[in-house]
Order: structure tokens, then sequence, then C-alpha cells
């Protein structure tokens, strides 16, 4: 088993300044150790060499006395950890890439891009397409290093100060687009309904996926046992994904940041490591100011309860930091780590729902809907698995299906014919489907199709409807005998596009669409219209069942977490497709519950992660949640019941094939491991 797979480890990365080239080894190691950490992600190439390169446009660290890289892989070799070498080709210093303006990427004005002294460099020129194979060759021949990981692996739009220059138009993406889409002109800008951009999307999918391959390549003909770390998954052995902060980004901030990147991967590819990185700092531009140590510690624990690496990033060293206030959280976060590694190691995920990721999708907005339904199920205690939508395209996409009881599609228009018929075939052959949005209708390129593409949602036909202001659905006397949970409520709101669909015959149709009423003055808000255009439908298909929502409902939850919204998407999963989770929590909605077994042997353990910190912007320390309890179905009596955190037995109780347990109080997190 490769180095990587044995069990998840505890990365930091010291993302160093030219000025750390000078800092003392030992200092440095014994920091690093300090955090209990087992691998250290370090600036080897690139953008500053940190090591003595003979190729002429390879930049060296000037601040460099000795072969920097080479001391230090030296000492956590001998320290007994791990050391991952980072490159980042997409910008050069101007030293270098004046001299060779072929190389570097063009904005839509024609102008190049520097930055600080970096330009930019475009992914379809000589220097990334060959000359970054000969800085990996030089290092992999020079040094036992034991991964790589390529930052900023791609088309980089925009600089630092989030300026963005548009899509690169240099002659070298000309040429390659023409070759391979046909287009004699590049897109300028980016929309999702011009059809050049969509293939634009393809290329630039498939160029990126093409040069990554190429760095992987030389890499492991030299040495098939370092690691390749990266931000893909094709060809990666450790996925890196971050959970970070953005100054300008829609607030607040998404607390299910690295539940939701974890899970994707690990529901996704088979023997994969997952490290999902907690950034230190607040942004770019804030580089030497920590984000809240609760959030960080919030980060490390959605890592750590799903079985990922941890994964800590600073700007700098761990000892010329200026903001050190989440260190003692990290330290006591990284030792029980450390101190419980074999608890989490080898998890395989009881969840019986799966999501799929909508990422090919994105360009129609359909992550708020992917959001929307993550905080769904989170807050209605149901554990899920995430799988990315690419999967669906595989031929292991019957297998990974036939894990699940419910798939749920989030709003996935894109989707390929393989794709389609995976899912038909999952409904068919008895599991369940949860669909919203306009999944379906669109074909694997984005490209509106104008019909529902999967036959077991029960579609017949659909006309497009425009966000309008004043939209509802009614729910019907006769829908709450299928819906419960709507004793006191009449109506949910629709304040977005939807499909007025005609279902098949053999479907149930629940819900009608009450297409815009008035709203003001206060005399005139009344209804005037209600049709019978379903909101929701259900449809039997072989032996399965399918419901399909034709809005995006969870979008409207990510939006505005009303109350209507959530009962009908849990009135839809627990009534209508009948479904029953395997664990009942009195927990309060703010805490996430995950159950996994360890492979190989019965034991099962139960994550509670606790969110209550967050109050708008806010990351605080979580309020104590008291008095949980837990019924769980399980195959047979335990012997022991115990709680990782608080290092204690739980008493338990065991009647027929359920298994009772209660917890005092939750603090951040917490395992309870059966056995």
């Amino acid at each position: 088993m490769a180095w990587w797979q044995e069990k998840p480890m505890r990365l930091v990365q010291t993302n160093l300044r030219e000025i750390d080239a000078t800092l003392d080894i030992d200092t440095y190691l014994q920091s690093l150790e300090q955090f209990s950490a087992n691998v250290l992600l370090f600036n080897v190439g690139g953008i500053v060499a940190n090591y003595p390169s003979e190729l002429e446009f390879h930049y060296v660290n000037p601040h460099m006395q000795d072969d920097f890289t080479g001391k230090v892989i030296e000492r956590v070799h001998r320290q007994g950890m791990k050391l991952i070498a980072r490159f980042d080709f997409s910008r050069l210093n101007e030293a270098c890439a004046l001299p060779n303006p072929e190389w570097l990427y063009r904005s839509t004005e024609g102008n190049i891009v520097n930055y600080n002294g970096q330009v930019h460099t475009c992914v379809n020129g000589y220097y990334q397409q060959e000359y970054s194979l000969k800085v990996l060759e030089e290092v992999v021949e020079k040094y036992p290093i034991d991964g790589v990981f390529f930052n900023m692996h791609g088309y980089v739009t925009h600089d630092y100060s989030y300026n963005y220059y548009g899509i690169c138009q240099c002659a070298s993406c000309q040429k390659r687009f023409l070759e391979q889409t046909g287009h004699n002109r590049l897109p300028v800008k980016e929309d999702s309904n011009d059809p050049v951009f969509r293939d634009y999307e393809r290329f630039r999918t498939q160029t990126v996926k093409e040069l990554f391959q190429r760095r992987v390549a030389v890499v492991k003909n030299r040495n098939p046992h370092i690691a390749i770390c990266n931000y893909t998954h094709e060809g990666t052995d450790i996925y890196r994904k971050e959970s970070n902060t953005g100054i300008d980004r829609a607030l607040p901030e998404w607390n299910y940041s690295a539940m939701e990147n974890v899970k994707t991967v690990l529901g996704s590819w088979e023997g994969m490591a997952v490290s999902n990185s907690a950034v230190h700092f607040v942004d770019f531009a804030m580089r030497h100011t920590a984000v809240s140590p609760h959030l960080t510690a919030l980060r490390l624990a959605q890592n750590m309860v799903n079985g990922a690496w941890l994964d800590y990033y600073v700007i700098g060293t761990l000892n010329n930091q200026d903001d050190r206030i989440c260190f003692d959280l990290v330290k006591d976060m990284y030792r029980f780590h450390k101190e419980h590694e074999q608890y989490y190691t080898n998890l395989r995920s009881l969840a019986e729902v799966v999501v799929v990721v909508p990422d090919s999708s994105n360009m129609y907005g359909s992550k708020k809907e992917l959001k929307g339904i993550i905080r769904l199920l989170a807050e209605n205690h149901v554990p899920y698995d995430l799988l990315h939508d690419s999967v669906l395209e595989s031929p292991e996409a019957e297998d990974k299906l036939r894990r699940y009881k419910v798939l749920i599609l989030a709003d996935q228009r894109s989707m390929g014919d393989g794709a389609v018929e995976a899912v038909d075939r999952f409904v068919k052959m008895g599991g369940k489907l949860l669909a919203t949005g306009f999944t379906s209708t669109c074909d694997a390129k984005g490209h509106p199709q104008g019909r529902i593409r999967l036959p077991s949602l029960g579609v017949k036909e659909y006309v497009h409807k425009p966000k309008v202001q004043g939209a509802y659905f009614r729910v019907r006397e006769s829908d709450k005998v299928e819906l419960s949970g709507f004793e006191a409520i009449d109506l949910v709101y629709l304040y977005g596009e939807a499909l007025e669909c005609i279902a098949e015959e053999q479907a149930t149709s629940l819900l009608g669409l009450i297409p815009s009423c008035m709203f003001g003055p206060p005399e005139k808000c009344y209804i005037t219209e209600e049709t019978e255009t379903p909101g929701l439908i259900a449809n039997r298909y072989g032996q399965g069942a399918a419901v399909y929502l034709p809005w995006g409902l969870g979008a409207h939850y990510d939006k505005l977490s009303n109350h209507g919204h959530s009962r009908l998407f849990m009135a839809a999963l627990r009534d209508v497709l009948e479904y029953r989770q395997p664990i009942l929590t009195t927990a309060s909605p703010l805490v996430e519950v995950t159950f996994h077994e360890t492979q190989g042997s019965p034991r099962r353990l139960i994550s509670t992660v606790n969110l209550s910190g967050q109050l708008g912007t806010g990351f605080h320390a979580p309020l104590p949640v008291r008095d949980l309890r837990f019924t769980v179905r399980l195959e047979r009596k335990p012997a022991r019941v115990h709680a990782l955190r608080r290092s204690a037995d739980v008493p338990f109780e065991y009647s027929g094939d359920e298994l009772t347990f209660s917890l005092d109080e939750l603090e951040l997190f917490e395992t309870i491991v059966i056995e």
C-alpha cells in the first residue's frame, strides 16, 4: 500500500516567502513537531526555485545561501515525516518572462499581466507545456521527495487583487481552440448562453487535464512512489481542496465547506486520499491576519470525522505568524488526531443517501441548489454522501449507485447519455430518486435539449416559467394526505424560474402552481388564479420510484431557509419515497451527524459536529448542546460504546435491532465508537 493510503495524515503547508530561505531549519522542524504534523508541503520550484536550479529560465531565490530544499528534505525525513514539493507554474518572474512573450497570458485587450514582477503564463504556451516539465525532471532526479503539488494548475484570469482580465487571447490559445473545436475565434465573454463559450469551457477543462497528465507522467516515470497532489481527480493520489475565505464572497460563510469538499472526494474515487486545507488567513490581501480560530477548528473537525487528512496552511512559517490566536486549537486538534488516528483510518460511509455534485452545471448556478440540499439533509440529521457528476458518466456509475437507497440530483442540468442511462437503471432496479430544478434538460456540454431526458421522472413535456414575483405552490387538502407537516401551512413560495410540466399518465401530480398574485398595496393582496400545474411529480418506474420538483427548492432554502421548503423536501423524502433514515436523534439542527464503519471490522462510528458557533459573519466557540439522544439501527448488540473526545464509556440500551444512547453534552465535535 502506498504511504498516502495507509492512514489519514496531518499536513502543514508553510507557503514560504523568498525571505524565509534564511530560516533556522532546527527551529522550523521543531515548530512542525509541536503541531504533530507528519507531512510538510514545501515550496520547491516554479515562481521561485528554492534550490540551485541549473535551468536558465527557472528563477533562483536570491535570498538562498545554499541548497535550502536539500537540507529541509534531509531533516524532514530524519524526523520521520513526508515532504510534498510545491510547484507553481502559473506565473514567471519578469526577468525570465519578458524575453519570452509567446509564453504569456494575454488579456482580452491583448496585454500581459505583471503583478509584483511575476507575469501570468498561459496553459497553452511553451513555458507551461514544455519548460515546466524540465523543472519537474530536474527536481525529481535531484531530490528524494515524497510527493508533488501543482498550485494554480489551470487558466488564471485574475490577479491577486481580484482584477479580472478575461479569457486568454494569446496565439497559442487561438491555435489550439481552432484545432479542437473548429471555432476561428475565442469567446471574449464568459456567457453560458453562448454556445462558443460552452465549447470553450470543455476546451479549457480538456487542455488543463492533458497538461496535468503530462506532468504526472514525468514524475511517475521516474519514481512511481511519489504521490501526486492536485486540485483534480484524474491522475491524482491526494486530492487537495481548500476551505478558505474571500473578502468579496457572498455571505454568510459556507460553514459546510470542509464537509462538502471531503465527502465529494471520498464518495467519488476509491483509494484516493483527500487533504482539505483549513486556510489560516482571511484572503490574499489579508494574508497576515487569521480567520476565527473557531472557523479553523470547525473545518478541521469536519475533515477528521470523515476520515480525511488534517491540513493547515499558513503564509510564511509557523514561527513568524503575526496572528497566532488559533494555534492552541489547531495543536489540540492535531494532537487528538495523532492519539486516535486508528479510529479515523479506513473509514467507509454508511450513508444510504447520495447527492450528485452538479459540477458540470455550475454555469447555470446549480451550486446554490446543492448547498441548500446539503443543509436540508444535515439539519435533519440524514447521513449523506456526495458523488461528483463525472462519475455518472463512468463505467463505475452503476456499482457506485448500487450502494445507496436514495439518489438526489440537485439541478443536474448537464447529463450525457451515459449518465441518463445510469440514473434510470438505478431507479428501474429499485432505487429511489429525488430530482430538482432543470435536471437532465441539457446534454453533457450544457446545451439545452428542450425536454426532460430522464424517463424515470415521469414528465411528458414542459414549458419554461421565468422568475416572477408573487408566485406560490398551493398545498391542497389532497396533497396533505401524502405530505406530512403541513397542517398549518397551505402555501410555499416560488421566487425563481421553474418548469411548468405535464406529467405522464401514470405519474401523480402534487401541489398547484399559483403563477403570480398581487402583493401590493395591502388592499390588493389576494390570490385570483390557481392552476393544476404541479410543483411535485411522483412516479413509479420499474421497481423504484422518483420524485421531481421542477424548480429550485434547494436554492430557495440556501437563500432564506424557509420552513415550508424544508418541510416539503423532507416530506418528499420520507412520505413519498418512504425513506427511513438509519439514525434518529433529538440533536439540534445545528449538529451534523455522520455514520461510518471501519472497513474489515464490525466497528461503527457516529460522529457529531456542532455548528452553533456561527452568527451571521462571525464564528465563535460553539454553544454546548446538551442531552442528545440517539437511536441507531444495528444488527447486533455491541460489547462497548465509548466517546473518543471525552475518553469515557457511554451507557446504552439495545432492543430488537435498535441501539439507544445519550450524550450529556457536545462541544465542537465527538465521535462515538460502537464495538
